[in-house]
């Protein structure tokens, strides 16, 4: 029984791990995408004017998104620019006061694999963001606000999010198309490799649709109905009609009549039944015997009675 009873237990948690497992390993493709830790990729980047401010930047470049998608639906990536690890670090070269705009002026490399025929339209994509109105001292790092391209794949396959260029601008209105851009660095990829793999790849899947078609609905329609026609009524012509009853007459012959004068051809042999009197019940006259005896008795012992009752008087 405690050896049952341990395996028992033993196979309750062996199921719930393994499915606790599936779950999360389940769960982690979907997640990979979204949580994927930033790549570095390297820029060459210049100031106003065209003069390089540093040899390279590895910016930490962080493409989200889904690992799936359908078919003529909507389909975002979102990307961020993170600040170059190690050094030398991206800094504000001059002051940036607080009536003015950070904004990220950047293109997008959006790609289809297969490329015929194309998911979406492949090319460059140019993207914009701005950062909050916050005044900005000369040295300070910057902070680059997260871009966003939307797209709608029309066939099954792969779409891939690369980086590419992106400019560093000052801004006096409230973002891209408003006021006047001053442009701080310019940015171009020093290794498309690193751009490649840093790209963020969405798998495209048909689109199944689980409405149910009118036409195939289970509704009956009037003329299946389970409804008597009157057509189908019994008519008084196809009535039962009633069958004719067969008379059998019979002639009863009665027996002729004798005369009183007419003599019986056969006698009877025998004497006539009279009765068994005799077997009916005992002979009455041994009752009748008894009964005398019973009345001589009692006036014998009546006698006897007397002269007793005379003697002692």
């Amino acid at each position: 029984m405690l050896k049952s009873r341990t395996r028992r237990r033993m196979a309750v948690k062996t199921a719930v791990i393994a499915a606790a497992g599936v779950g999360v390993f389940g769960a982690f493709p979907a997640l990979a995408s979204i949580y994927a830790a930033p790549k570095p990729v390297t820029y060459t980047c210049t100031v106003v004017g065209g003069t390089a401010i540093a040899p390279t930047f590895a910016f930490q470049m962080d493409l989200t998104g889904p690992t799936a998608a359908v078919t003529n639906a909507p389909l975002t990536a979102t990307w961020k620019i993170g600040a170059p690890s190690g050094t030398p670090s991206f800094v504000a070269p001059m002051p940036i006061p607080a009536t003015m705009r950070l904004v990220i002026d950047a293109d997008m490399d959006v790609y289809s694999v297969p490329s015929t025929p194309a998911l979406v339209p492949t090319g460059l994509r140019s993207v914009a963001a701005t950062a909050p109105a916050v005044a900005i001292t000369s040295g300070q790092p910057l902070t680059a606000p997260p871009l966003v391209v939307t797209v709608t794949p029309t066939a099954t396959g792969v779409v891939a999010f690369q980086p590419d260029t992106f400019s560093v601008l000052m801004n006096t209105g409230t973002g891209t198309g408003t006021g006047t851009d001053t442009e701080l660095f310019s940015c171009s990829v020093a290794d498309p490799v690193q751009a490649s793999a840093a790209a963020l790849q969405v798998t495209v899947k048909a689109t199944i649709s689980t409405s149910t078609s009118p036409s195939a609905s289970a509704s009956v329609s009037p003329s299946a109905s389970a409804s008597v026609s009157p057509s189908a009524s019994a008519s008084p012509s196809a009535s039962a009609t009633p069958k004719p009853t067969i008379t059998v007459t019979r002639t009863r012959t009665s027996k002729p009549t004798r005369s009183p004068d007419e003599q019986i051809e056969e006698t009877p042999d025998g004497a006539a039944s009279t009765g068994g009197g005799g077997d009916a019940g005992p002979d009455a006259r041994t009752i009748m015997f008894s009964g005398m005896l019973m009345v001589a008795l009692a006036g014998a012992g009546g006698l006897v009675l007397r002269r007793r009752t005379a003697g002692r008087g």
